[in-house]
């Protein structure tokens, strides 16, 4: 028991310093189309950024709040704070392309460690335009954050799944091909996708509300700077992190909904830990992926580090590999690369079936 103890810590540990300290350097685009700055937006940004800027990120989310829902190419959002579900976040907005047809649809899953974000930060984001130019409509979400509820990050992502079942059942109003819909994201919004893109479906065909007898599942997700699991007990091979201390733990311990390290291994602790194994989640027949990560290599180089490390990417492609899964995996500075070259955007007017 002291040695799986120890490993809790380790991995626990990493999650307070990755989600509690909001995150990675951002991860730099090489071919993606994207800038630094909207990836960046995506991931949670740097934890510590140049001339002494301590969290970049919360200045971008600042000034995010602060737009309106217009594109960069002045369209306005067709729906705007939509409210999907009875909590306070439990809202989104939704842009709805041109088209003669019902239309795929592309949802963005804000970044932020689950603790921060807003769907705002989709607002100057050049995949929206992208898409939306290609004739896929877009819907930004927000979602409970982890502290929240007792249930910790699986509230955040439970929240994310019925928004998916809010938007197919408004297929008709909106116009929306309920049987093409993507999500993508970076870091929290990256993780999340890959859980929706690998969770079995989770409608209820028996339920009293027509939202939770809809699908939860989706054509395809966009991962930028994700972890490859949130059963963090798997970290420690994945990385090799260092132990953390005890009052890291208890801080992180409830993040999962648990009251304390012992419970881990408890039935509802590995209840919980299975849930979020986002690559015990993978199956074959599970829709394709496209992920990116640009990160160093080699041992963590600081907090930040730890849950956009690329060999959460090789982690991935292997996982795939061996499923005979569809995945688009780029990490280059570890030589994962995708030759074909496509971008974010491309992945998804390919996977949708939209002309270019």
């Amino acid at each position: 028991m002291k040695k799986r103890m120890n490993r809790a810590v380790v991995a626990i540990g990493s999650l307070v310093c990755l989600f509690g300290l909001s995150a990675m350097a951002a991860a730099q685009a090489t071919r993606t189309s994207l800038s630094d700055e909207e990836i960046a937006d995506m991931a949670g940004g740097p934890a510590f950024g140049k001339g002494g800027i301590k969290d970049p990120f919360a200045a971008q989310i600042k000034e995010a709040l602060t737009r309106e829902p217009v594109a960069n190419n002045g369209v306005r959002a067709t729906r705007h704070n939509v409210s999907y579900g009875p909590h306070a976040r439990n809202r989104l907005d939704l842009w709805e392309a041109k088209s003669g047809k019902p239309a795929p649809l592309v949802i963005f899953i804000h970044g932020g460690g689950f603790m921060r974000g807003d769907k705002s930060l989709l607002y100057n984001s050049r995949v929206l335009v992208d898409l939306l130019n290609a004739g896929i409509s877009v819907a930004g979400i927000n979602y409970r954050y982890w502290h929240q509820d007792s249930r910790g990050f699986l509230a955040s992502l439970e929240d994310i799944a019925h928004a998916v079942q809010f938007l197919r059942m408004n297929a008709e109003e909106y116009h929306i091909d309920k049987e093409r819909i993507g999500c993508y994201g970076g870091s929290a919004g990256a993780v999340a996708s890959l859980w929706l893109a690998f969770h079995d479906d989770m409608a209820d065909p028996q339920s009293g509300d027509p939202v939770l007898r809809e699908s939860t599942r989706i054509a395809c997700a966009g991962a930028m700077a994700s972890p490859s699991t949130l059963d963090l007990m798997q970290w420690p091979d994945i990385l090799g992190t260092p132990p953390m201390t005890d009052e890291q733990l208890k801080d992180a311990v409830a993040r999962f909904g648990l009251k304390d390290a012992e419970e881990i291994f408890s039935p509802k602790g590995e209840a919980v830990r299975a849930r979020l194994d986002v690559t015990a989640l993978m199956s074959a027949g599970d829709p394709p992926v496209y992920v990116f990560n640009n990160e160093a290599g080699g041992v963590p180089k600081g907090v930040g580090h730890m849950g956009h490390h690329p060999n959460h990417a090789k982690r991935i492609k292997e996982r795939a590999d061996e499923l005979g899964l569809k995945a688009v995996v780029s990490a280059p500075e570890i030589g994962l690369v995708d030759t074909s070259g496509e971008t974010l955007t491309d992945f998804f007017i390919r996977q949708l079936s939209v002309e270019p």
